[in-house]
């Protein structure tokens, strides 16, 4: 089955993408005014470079193009650097010193309709043209060798004589700048999407923390750690919380009710079919065929009430009980009970220990064999208990007793039998110990003790601490 991607996975693929996507059309956009800016700058350092020309040229009677003065300041004073100035009459050519004797040829190249020639603005050094002056042309072509430029055209009349004037510069003065700003702003740009992506993945982590927080209150319920979710939630994920809180009391109530009825059979047929095996078996007068039917049924109603209540229990394991404080309880109520006989009880249990069981099935486990334990020692109880890496947890009960044969163990495991029928009870706490240890997928065996008398070892279910 294939596995679907996360919220989070999600989350961040379309931010990044949407985060790309912006940049990159941010990033064109930004090139292009660049460019402009750029591209406007040089325009307008060629347009002066033309109005300087243009207020310096003079024609003579034979329709002869002079300058008043040098036009070849910077950049237009370095040769093969592509900052050129040309001025073209009917009778002659002035160029740039840059030139040499190089002519700037304009004649393959697509240039815009000429303007009519406008005429030279009044005297005056450096004077701007007329508003009536239309702008000088743009054209893009090969210099004089083979360089690529960038020219600007105007076209004047000077005194009467038509004059073409051009100031070119390179394309690289457009090229490299544009270059240098695009790497930078690439960069920056790529800088701020890491910086965007890293802030959408901590509003992420944020924005997703409730729901990694219920799921981890989720594993406490069914850990047992805790009974509900906190209704401290963000209003979003609130209404799912109280819908989960809502299940989880009707499951538990539905868990006792299955529990009370379960509880009310066992009470209701186990106790009379126990009384009367205990009635067959002392009265020697009733068929003996009847007992062997008796335990037939006990068997049976043993093992449907079993079932009955491992399906009760099938629900959230929200089960947990602390051995340690109940075991340090039912010791403390059993001593006091036995004073008169010294009875002294070692307690060896991890303080976190704990099993996936209700408290109260757990004390019953635990209190009878304690009680046994108690009433068949001569000094000393021991109770261990020890973890596993099979998440299994191993709890050891000896006494100094007299202990018991193998053969017997079977024997006391039947309900309403016992060895000893002077001592007090009614012979049915192994049993019912048996059937508490074995409906939480348990084991119940029986050992012989270091300290001489029995051992007994209950493996349940055990959960983490919490």
């Amino acid at each position: 089955m294939k596995r679907s991607p996360s919220l989070a996975a999600r989350l961040l693929a379309v931010a990044a993408l949407s985060i790309t996507a912006v940049l990159i059309v941010a990033g064109v956009a930004i090139g292009l005014v660049l460019h402009h800016f750029i591209q406007r700058t040089v325009d307008e350092r060629l347009d002066t470079q033309i109005v300087f020309l243009a207020s310096m040229l003079h024609a003579d009677a034979a329709d002869r193009l002079s300058l008043a003065g040098s036009a070849d300041g910077p950049p237009f004073d370095r040769p093969d650097h592509g900052w050129y100035w040309q001025v073209r009459g009917p009778v002659n050519t002035l160029r740039a010193r840059a030139l040499r004797d190089d002519t700037l040829d304009l004649s393959g190249l697509p240039l815009p309709p000429p303007a009519p020639p406008a005429p030279l603005p009044p005297p005056g050094r450096g004077s701007p043209p007329p508003p009536s002056l239309p702008p000088p042309r743009p054209a893009d072509g090969p210099g004089p060798g083979g360089e690529a430029l960038h020219f600007r055209i105007q076209t004047l009349t000077v005194d009467g004589v038509p004059a073409e004037v051009v100031a070119a510069a390179p394309r690289a003065a457009i090229r490299d700048p544009l270059a240098d700003a695009l790497i930078t702003l690439g960069l920056c740009l790529g800088a701020l999407e890491i910086v965007l992506l890293l802030a959408i993945l901590l509003q992420v982590r944020l924005g997703l923390r409730p729901l990694t927080l219920m799921r981890a209150a989720i594993a406490d319920i069914r850990a047992g750690r805790r009974e509900r979710l906190p209704a401290d939630q963000p209003t979003e994920v609130r209404p799912l919380a109280e819908e989960l809180n809502a299940l989880l009391a009707q499951n538990a109530a539905s868990l006792e009710r299955a529990r009370g009825h379960v509880a009310n059979l066992a009470h209701g047929l186990k106790t009379p079919l126990a009384t009367l095996g205990i009635a067959l078996s002392r009265d020697k007068a009733m068929p003996h065929e009847l007992a062997p039917l008796v335990e037939v049924m006990e068997r049976r109603i043993r093992h449907h009430l079993g079932r009955a209540r491992a399906a009760a229990l099938a629900g959230p394991v929200r089960a947990r009980t602390m051995i340690s404080p109940r075991l340090e309880a039912l010791g403390d109520v059993l001593s006091k009970v036995n004073a008169d006989r010294g009875i002294a009880l070692t307690l060896d249990v991890p303080a976190l220990a704990a099993v996936a069981c209700e408290q109260q099935d757990f004390d019953e486990i635990a209190g009878n064999l304690l009680e046994n334990a108690f009433k068949w020692a001569h000094a000393n109880v021991a109770v261990q208990a020890r973890t596993d890496v099979s998440h299994l947890l191993s709890l050891t009960i000896d006494d100094d007793g007299p202990g018991l044969q193998a053969a017997d163990v079977e024997f006391v495991l039947r309900p309403g039998q016992r060895l000893d029928e002077v001592a007090p009870g009614f012979g049915f706490g192994l049993s019912i110990t048996r059937e508490l240890v074995e409906l939480y997928g348990g084991t119940l065996d029986f050992a012989c003790a270091p300290l001489g008398g029995l051992r007994v070892v209950v493996t349940m279910p055990r959960t983490e601490p919490g």
